[in-house]
């Protein structure tokens, strides 16, 4: 046995004491200083160890640090039953915001155009079959399109804010 080997094995106990200090679960203790044991011996046949039982606590606290850090990253497979479809509460939330903002900007509309917008957008009319309800031309219901498109645009930025924008009617 080498003088490293000797020396590990002279403070296997309290290599073992300190590891099972430190772990939830001592009984894993052995398997850590164990591992520990063995890097520092391969450590020491490439480089010398000067101070070989130092090194072996110093190696312990690492083997126990890398445990952690795989147990963490260990997840149980998801449960394709227990999936859910729904969208996440916030996401919920910002919809909601989202729709309430559109909801005023929307009710903030000019009545003409609102109704241009609304025939539209939500019942699916054609701008023809729009102009003949209204007893409007097509380029009048163009008109009112665009600018609705336009100022319900501005209401909701990408990031969920109300938008600062000229014409917008967040920033009137």
């Amino acid at each position: 046995m080498s003088d490293v080997g000797a020396a590990l094995a002279a403070a296997q106990p309290r290599l073992l004491a300190y590891a099972r200090r430190r772990l939830r679960d001592p009984e894993q203790a052995g398997d850590v200083v164990q591992e520990a044991m063995m890097r520092v011996i391969e450590q020491d046949q490439r480089q010398r160890i000067e101070q070989p039982v130092a090194y072996a606590f110093r190696v312990t606290d690492s083997v126990i640090f890398g445990q952690a850090q795989r147990a963490r990253h260990v997840h149980e497979p998801v449960d394709v039953e227990l999936a859910c479809d729904l969208p996440l509460p916030d996401e919920l939330l910002d919809y909601r915001q989202r729709f309430a903002r559109f909801e005023r900007a929307l009710a903030a509309l000019p009545p003409l155009r609102r109704t241009v917008f609304v025939k539209r957008q939500i019942d699916g009319l054609s701008r023809a079959e729009i102009a003949a309800d209204l007893g409007l031309g097509v380029e009048a219901v163009k008109k009112h399109l665009v600018r609705a498109m336009t100022d319900l645009a501005g209401c909701v930025d990408d990031d969920g804010r109300p938008a600062r924008r000229p014409g917008s009617l967040a920033g009137d």
